[in-house]
């Protein structure tokens, strides 16, 4: 099931004994809105962890493999920005738990920052290899999700 079924109320609705109702309840509730956005939030925070962990491991192995000292240096920088969005999306999970998203949206914040930091360092040659450019453009991609998310929240 992808998540566009997961949350299609009308599909929901459909299957209850009063369809109207149930389709009007739902759509027309803000707890059911906000219990949505609450979990997305701490499902998008959540693979923000698991995606920026797994990358920086990456970097790591990356590092120790390459002989050319300039890739060395870079490696090195970007896995200290990873280090740090680890960190932040750390502090993100903790701030999601108690539902402070103004926290949750400065960590995510955080974590862009250091994620366009990581690829500054690529802007001359030697580049990066493609599945760090990607995987960088995910988390970034990834990390502006996490802050309307938060926004959405602050303002409801």
């Amino acid at each position: 099931m992808t998540p566009s079924q997961a949350f299609d109320l009308n599909s929901i609705c459909k299957q209850s004994m009063n369809p109207s109702f149930c389709s009007l309840l739902l759509s027309s509730n803000p707890r059911v809105t906000e219990a949505l956005l609450r979990s997305l939030a701490g499902v998008t925070v959540d693979l923000g962890y698991s995606n920026t962990t797994a990358t920086r491991d990456h970097i790591v192995k990356w590092k120790n493999r390459t002989d050319n000292p300039a890739l060395r240096l870079r490696y090195t920088s970007c896995a200290g920005n990873y280090n740090e969005a680890v960190a932040n999306f750390k502090e993100a999970k903790e701030k999601a738990k108690v539902g402070d998203y103004n926290g949750v949206r400065n960590a995510a914040a955080g974590a862009l920052g250091e994620f366009n930091g990581c690829s500054e360092n690529f802007k001359q040659p030697p580049s990066e290899p493609t599945s760090l450019w990607q995987d960088t453009k995910d988390l970034l991609n990834l990390s502006s999700i996490i802050l309307i998310v938060s926004n959405t929240l602050l303002h409801k």
